[in-house]
């Protein structure tokens, strides 16, 4: 006979057996490592005893089992301890035509298959070409503007030289951001704490002259992760750079590292990332705008090009991660960078 429990573990939805009392009689693997909870923790107790707070899967587990109906959602936010979004079927479980409890399939979903549609390689694209070919005579303008400061001793003129350099310098920093956008990543082994030193050392004396505590608590046994350092330290520097700008008067940076509680199951087996979490205690971000930050050329800053977040999705897309953010308006906000490691 086959092994009905070997079947059961080898599927990817969290799969869990309710009695005719709603009472919990078996929990597939997938099952224990998505609700944080062992097969002899969760059998023999209700879905409300374990989870309180998530009164609507409890409440149509009950249905379904007094009912004999089905039922089923996609996309709802599930409260196991922490909040997922997940997809989720429950049936009634028949034995010999008489109901005998429920079945509940859950799925979570993650946003790791974000991909970027074709109008935003199409955007990249256009970017590169337009950049490049902007660069070029803009160097010129500003080499024939630093001959002509030289070379003149008219008042006033000087003034407007300086002008011209100091707008082709401020150009040319657009320009070479959306170069970077273009140029593919080269992978290889690093150590994320090495490039998230690196980013806070650049960023210290910002920090400093805001009085902002930085606040560090590392996983240092986290394995490598595969990457590109020069575009890992733009994305860390991109947020760290945000953050102190929301605390305008000051507060506290702080920076963790980890293991993901996130999986999705590969061959089998849970496949987890290597997380960043940078928080700030600033003015956080409205609701309403969060799913906009990362659009190129959104932005609310005075002198703000839209590029950074935008930017720093495509290089943390590019490494087949996924940025997520928490935020609640005046309570600061967390930006949590999810990396594969190495060999996954």
């Amino acid at each position: 006979m086959f092994p009905f429990e070997a079947l059961i573990n080898s599927i990817e939805d969290a799969i869990v057996l309710f009695d005719r009392k709603a009472v919990i009689k078996f929990v597939n693997r997938t099952g224990e490592e998505l609700l944080g909870k062992s097969l002899k923790e969760i059998t023999g107790k209700k879905f409300k005893e374990l989870f309180p707070e998530e009164k609507t899967i409890a409440g149509l587990i009950r249905k379904s089992i007094s009912e004999e109906r089905s039922f089923s959602g996609r996309g709802v936010n599930i409260n196991i301890g922490r909040t997922i979004n997940a997809d989720f079927n429950i049936s009634p479980f028949f034995v010999q035509g008489e109901t005998q409890g429920a079945v509940l399939a859950l799925k979570e979903n993650i946003a790791i298959a974000e991909r970027e549609d074709y109008q935003f390689d199409s955007l990249i694209y256009l970017l590169g070409t337009l950049a490049h070919e902007i660069k070029n005579p803009l160097g010129g303008i500003k080499g024939a503007a630093q001959l002509l400061r030289e070379k003149t001793q008219t008042e006033g003129i000087g003034e407007y030289t300086n002008l011209i350099i100091k707008e082709t310098d401020r150009l040319n920093s657009v320009l070479q951001n959306y170069l970077t956008i273009c140029k593919k990543p080269s992978f290889h082994p690093l150590n994320i704490h090495e490039v998230l030193e690196k980013a806070l050392s650049i960023m210290d004396l910002p920090m400093k002259d805001k009085g902002i505590i930085l606040q560090k608590t590392y996983d240092l046994s986290l394995p490598r992760v595969r990457g590109d350092e020069g575009k890992l330290l733009q994305v860390f520097l991109n947020i760290i750079k945000n953050a102190i700008e929301a605390m305008k008067k000051g507060g506290s940076l702080t920076v963790l590292t980890g293991v993901s509680s996130e999986y999705v199951r590969q061959k089998g087996k849970p496949k987890r990332w290597a997380v960043t979490s940078i928080k700030d205690t600033g003015e956080g971000i409205p609701s309403g705008d969060i799913p906009k930050i990362f659009l190129p050329f959104y932005t609310k800053k005075k002198h703000g090009t839209g590029i950074g977040l935008a930017l720093s999705k495509k290089i943390i897309l590019d490494h087949k991660g996924f940025i997520k953010v928490e935020s609640h308006e005046g309570k600061g906000a967390a930006f949590n960078i999810y990396i594969p490691f190495e060999g996954e």
